[in-house]
């Protein structure tokens, strides 16, 4: 069971009263609030055209990120990405601790490894929450 401060138990009520959706985690990376929601609820708690979350950014007055939680690595990495869907996300086949991505163009690679790789930063963070024994992630 991970441990909550009482800034996230705030903020992780403020999140469900706006939504209506309870989310399973919250923390932040850096200066992004991430919420874990339960499977299937992630459109519920962003809202119609992202409503909630531009509610939520304005009076946290940080980014927030919302991902659906999943039961393996590989979901969770295309919970974390989406609306991008890479090419291809995979454990590495001669290393299993290590997540390879491939996008179809630059321009999506650039959402992970724009601002000294910020997203790709999150992106390992949130992983690692999950999964301990996944020692990196390449982007291909």
């Amino acid at each position: 069971m991970r441990k909550l401060s009482v800034d996230d138990i705030k903020i992780m009520s403020v999140f469900s009263k706006l939504t209506y959706v309870f989310p399973t985690d919250c923390f932040t990376v850096g200066k992004t609030i991430v919420f874990i929601t339960p499977p299937g609820s992630a459109a519920k708690a962003i809202g119609k055209q992202g409503k909630n979350v531009q509610f939520l950014k304005n009076k946290l007055n940080q980014d927030i990120k919302i991902v659906e939680s999943a039961s393996d690595v590989i979901n969770l990495c295309k919970n974390y990405l989406f609306p991008l869907i890479p090419k291809t996300l995979e454990k590495d086949i001669e290393n299993k601790n290590i997540i390879k991505i491939e996008f179809k163009t630059s321009r999506e690679r650039r959402f992970l490894l724009d601002n000294q790789q910020k997203g790709l930063k999150e992106l390992k963070e949130v992983v690692n929450r999950y999964f301990k024994e996944i020692e990196d992630i390449r982007i291909l």
